[in-house]
């Protein structure tokens, strides 16, 4: 266990997201580790998470600031 295994781990979900790992594999590696070391496995869910938020706002076609078409 490092002291910035939750950043090493975001940075991983992060990876995870932009490769297109599947949810089951990532929730599946976070369980696994997390009796060892649960600051990882948090941060892992989290960047992964966050990048596919990130993900899907940009591809969302609808911009927000203006109203939708008919």
């Amino acid at each position: 266990m490092t002291a910035n295994s939750y950043l090493d781990g975001y940075t991983d979900g992060e990876l995870a997201a932009i490769t297109h790992l599947p949810s089951r594999r990532v929730h599946a590696r976070a369980t696994m580790a997390d009796p060892y070391d649960p600051l990882w496995a948090q941060g892992l869910i989290d960047g992964y998470l966050h990048a596919t938020a990130v993900n899907t706002a940009h591809t969302d076609k609808t911009p927000t600031n203006q109203p939708e078409s008919r």
